[in-house]
């Protein structure tokens, strides 16, 4: 319940929303955007006290928020925080909000609609991120938090998304037929690892992983400008002390989940590909196995670059998952 773990997280958050709205993905773009703007709420809210951020109803969460963990019946991992709409309400008695709180509401809702029912309104997904970006702005504003470096890649286009998504969907056209990802993306900086972005084949073996090529070429072309905007300049030690205090992810909304360490394949930190134990294929009743051989992994974050890859298609044009008999990549 901190400033600065929200504003990390909802950095990731709206970057993820970018990346998604760059490749019409509406219901990820939505979902994550208005995560990010509830986050960004609660950070201003939490700058100013935690208490802020909880239900008042709860006792035990009051008494964690004001600092008297030791005398609250529930564990701290059981605190109830407000909702994103009375954090809007909260925020906006606190600092003038260039939006009326009506104005939130395509935002919640196509949030809600993609969280609780797998569906919104996708002609509203670019009001819906309009205002995220309005109401961003204006909190990091009041934090007195750089606003270029916190949207990064995305700080010259945010107030123009359809510019923004022209420009993401231009770059991918004008990939030619058959090119690795290596040609559509920008040099790496110096000091970067060598070798890490590897062609990948030349074929599509199916219209899957031509969509996530295309997806995948203006990931990584956001990652290495989000990259560069953080750490052009510092040295790799400088590098690897920030990667040391990263705040840990959230990876609450993907369940149980089995990990396998890995590289970034953009910026070369230490990151973890995930599979999801509930997508995964159902296993035979019937005889042992000792290990699991494969599984299907379902996404992969970077906390440093910000790269995030969302599916098996994607990380396999990265070379971060390969089909085998028994899964997606083999313990």
């Amino acid at each position: 319940m901190d400033k600065t773990s929200l504003l990390a997280s909802a950095q990731r958050q709206m970057n993820r929303a970018m990346s998604a709205w760059c490749t019409s993905d509406n219901d990820m773009a939505v979902l994550h955007g208005g995560i990010g703007t509830e986050h960004l709420l609660k950070a201003l809210l939490a700058a100013r006290h935690p208490s802020l951020l909880v239900d008042g109803r709860d006792f035990n969460s009051l008494l964690h928020a004001t600092g008297q963990s030791t005398y609250a019946a529930s564990p701290e991992t059981k605190v109830k925080t407000i909702g994103a709409l009375d954090a809007f309400k909260r925020a906006a008695a606190l600092i003038t909000m260039p939006v009326k709180e009506r104005d939130l509401d395509p935002l919640l809702t196509a949030r809600n609609g993609v969280a609780h029912l797998g569906a919104h309104d996708d002609a509203v997904t670019h009001d819906a991120l309009a205002i995220a970006v309005t109401v961003a702005d204006a909190v990091l504003a009041d934090l007195q938090e750089n606003i270029p470096t916190f949207w990064g890649p995305w700080a010259g286009t945010r107030l123009d998304l359809e510019q923004m998504q022209r420009e993401a969907q231009s770059a991918a056209e004008q990939a030619p037929e058959g090119v690795g990802i290596e040609a559509l993306v920008e040099p790496p900086l110096e000091n970067w690892e060598d070798g890490l972005l590897e062609p990948v084949v030349d074929g599509f073996r199916s219209e899957s992983f031509q969509v996530a090529k295309i997806a995948v070429a203006v990931k990584v072309r956001c990652a290495k400008k989000l990259y560069r905007v953080l750490y052009y300049g510092k040295t790799p030690e400088e590098i690897a002390k920030a990667d040391l205090v990263e705040p840990e992810a959230d990876r609450s909304e993907y369940g149980e989940c089995l990990y396998l360490s890995v590289k970034c394949p953009v910026c070369g930190a230490d990151g973890d590909v995930a599979a999801s134990l509930g997508n995964q294929p159902r296993r035979p009743k019937k005889g042992r196995r000792s290990r699991r051989e494969g599984e299907f992994p379902d996404y992969f974050d970077c906390d440093t670059c910000g790269l995030e890859l969302d599916n098996r298609y994607e990380l396999e044009v990265l070379g971060m998952a390969a089909p085998s008999r028994n899964g997606w990549f083999a313990y």
